[in-house]
C-alpha cells in the first residue's frame, strides 16, 4: 500500500513509518520540511481546504493523521492543527478515492471534559465518523505512549530516577500506558485485514496504576531502590498550572491538570482484538527487552 503519514518526523509518526516501511508498505512522509525526493510537504497550519489537500493524496491507498499538540498557543492554534486541518483532510480523502485512514487521537475524548484539547480532538472525529461506509477508518485513542524516545518516556524515566518523587496530590492520578511498539502494531495488522471494520478503538496497556505507581515501576525496572515521596498540596499544583498557562511549552496548565486529574486509563479489550494478545504492560516498558 502506498501510505502517506502525516506528522511523520514527531515520536508517533517516526515509528509507525518504520513498522510500516518493515511490513513491505510503501511510505510517504507528510512534514513540513522534506528530506527526501519521496516526502511530501503538508503544513497543518495551512492546509485547511480540501482543494490544498487533493493534489498531495495523489496515488495514496491509506492515509495516517498522527499531527498532536497538547498545549493551544498563537503560533500554535490547536483549533487549526487539530480540527480544521484533519477535517479537509478527511473530507478530501473521500474525493480522491483514499482507501483507508488512520486517525491518532487521544483517550478521553470521547469524556464529557470540555477542555479545548478534547473538544478539537472531537471535531475531527466527528468529520471521520460522518464519512461514507465504503471508506474505511481506524480512530485509535491511546492513553500516554512509552517509547524509549519519547518525550514524555525521557521525562518520567528521569523523574523515576531522583531519590526523592514530588508527586502531584500524592500521584494518585491514574494512567494506563501503552506502548510505541502495540500501537505500532494495531495499525499495521488493521491494514493488513481485508475486513477490518470502521471502528474506534482505545489504545491502553495491560494495566492501569497510578502516577506513583508507574515511576516506582519505572525507577525499580532500573535497579535502583525506594524513593522516597512528597505529597504536593493540589494549591501549589493548582497555582503551578496557573503560571503554565502563561508558559506556552509547559507542560502542565489549567486544561493539562484537568485531564490528569480526570484519569487516563481504560477498558483495552478491543485494542488487545486488534494486536491478537494482551497489550505490554508498563511493568516491563523500561527493563526491555518488549517482546510480543
Amino acid at each position: 500500500m502506498n501510505i502517506l503519514i502525516c506528522g511523520a518526523s514527531g515520536f508517533v509518526g517516526r515509528h509507525l513509518v518504520a513498522g510500516l516501511r518493515a511490513a513491505g508498505h510503501h511510505c510517504v512522509r507528510g512534514i513540513r520540511r522534506l528530506h527526501r525526493s519521496d516526502d511530501v510537504a503538508i503544513d497543518f497550519l495551512h492546509d485547511l481546504s480540501v482543494e490544498q489537500w487533493l493534489p498531495k493524496l495523489q496515488d495514496i491507498d491509506v492515509v495516517i493523521n498522527a499531527v498532536g499538540i497538547l498545549r493551544d498557543s498563537k503560533a500554535l492554534p490547536m483549533q487549526k492543527i487539530l480540527a480544521e486541518a484533519p477535517c479537509a483532510l478527511f473530507k478530501a480523502c473521500e474525493q480522491a478515492g483514499v482507501k483507508r485512514i488512520v486517525n491518532i487521537s487521544a483517550l478521553g475524548v470521547e469524556s464529557s471534559l470540555m477542555t479545548p484539547y478534547f473538544q478539537r480532538r472531537r471535531e475531527a472525529e466527528a468529520v471521520l465518523f460522518a464519512l461514507p461506509s465504503t471508506l474505511r477508518w481506524l480512530n485509535l485513542r491511546p492513553s500516554l505512549i512509552y517509547g524509549e524516545d519519547g518525550a514524555s518516556a525521557r521525562m518520567f524515566r528521569l523523574l523515576a530516577a531522583l531519590p526523592l518523587h514530588a508527586l502531584p496530590m500524592g500521584g494518585i492520578q491514574q494512567l494506563q500506558p501503552v506502548h510505541i511498539d502495540d500501537v505500532v502494531e494495531a495499525v499495521r495488522r488493521w491494514l493488513g485485514d481485508d475486513n477490518a471494520l470502521n471502528q474506534s478503538v482505545n489504545a491502553t496497556g495491560a494495566e492501569a496504576t497510578t502516577m506513583r505507581g508507574m515511576l516506582d515501576s519505572y525507577r525499580e525496572q532500573s535497579g535502583r531502590g525506594r524513593a522516597w515521596h512528597l505529597a504536593v498540596p493540589g494549591m501549589l499544583i493548582t497555582l503551578g498550572a496557573k503560571v503554565g498557562d502563561l508558559v506556552p511549552f509547559s507542560p502542565l496548565c489549567t486544561d493539562t491538570l484537568t485531564m490528569l486529574m480526570a484519569g487516563n486509563s481504560g477498558d483495552n479489550s478491543d485494542f488487545a482484538r486488534m494486536l491478537g494478545r494482551a497489550p505490554l504492560n508498563y511493568r516491563c516498558f523500561v527493563a526491555g527487552p518488549v517482546s510480543g
